[in-house]
């Protein structure tokens, strides 16, 4: 979606959760995101993520709050992208949730409207958002669906024991991973900039998850 304006609401403001705030929205966001953990493990998760060089500078979660609580939180993930031949930054929004007593009274609306608004302060041209909910919704603040292709792949067995070559996905390979998609990607209007950070963050959480599961 394009970055646009908001219409600002008295007493409402965007802050980033931490200390307190971030653990009564990873209370309520617990039940439908834990993936298998605890509620503590859950929490290490999140905050070793912001442990990791990529999700120390780029990562964090937004909160609307008014004078007496919290309203709607989501995250921001900071994306480097090339745009037509040219470097940019976009922002990558998710989890966006607003607590069941306080739906369907804009919230949710209001916080991704500032949330625009405060990436587009800071440089950044485009967002991009994942929705469990479908497209509708979003459709009102400016984002557009983006179809995605599903491709179901059948395994051949065959007898015997398999044989197959498996690197375990080394630090030092990283450097190399970024170099081949950046290549792969050299032709596309527009891609991600897949650092070695960025690759790095996207392992380690999955490693962590896996860790702090059970």
């Amino acid at each position: 979606g394009s970055i646009g304006s908001s219409t600002m609401t008295t007493r409402m403001r965007l802050v980033t959760a931490e200390g307190p705030l971030l653990e009564e929205i990873l209370d309520h966001t617990f039940p439908l995101w834990n993936e298998g953990m605890t509620r503590a493990a859950y929490g290490r998760w999140w905050a070793a993520q912001l442990r990791t060089t990529w999700g120390s500078r780029r990562l964090r979660r937004f909160a609307l709050v008014d004078d007496n609580r919290w309203l709607s939180t989501a995250k921001r993930y900071s994306f480097d992208v090339r745009l037509g031949g040219r470097d940019a930054r976009m922002a990558g929004i998710g989890a966006v949730f607003t607590p069941q007593d306080l739906r369907g009274r804009g919230h949710a609306s209001e916080l991704i409207s500032r949330l625009l608004d405060h990436e587009a302060r800071e440089g950044v041209e485009l967002a991009a958002l994942f929705s469990e909910i479908g497209g509708e919704f979003y459709r009102r603040l400016g984002f557009e669906q983006v179809p995605i292709e599903e491709v179901t792949i059948e395994v051949d067995q065959k007898p015997g024991a398999p044989a197959m070559l498996v690197r375990a996905g080394d630090d030092r390979d990283i450097p190399a991973l970024a170099a081949m998609h950046e290549v792969r990607s050299a032709p596309a209007s527009f891609a991600l900039r897949r650092d070695a950070d960025l690759i790095q963050y996207a392992l380690s959480k999955k490693r962590l998850q896996a860790g702090l599961g059970p």
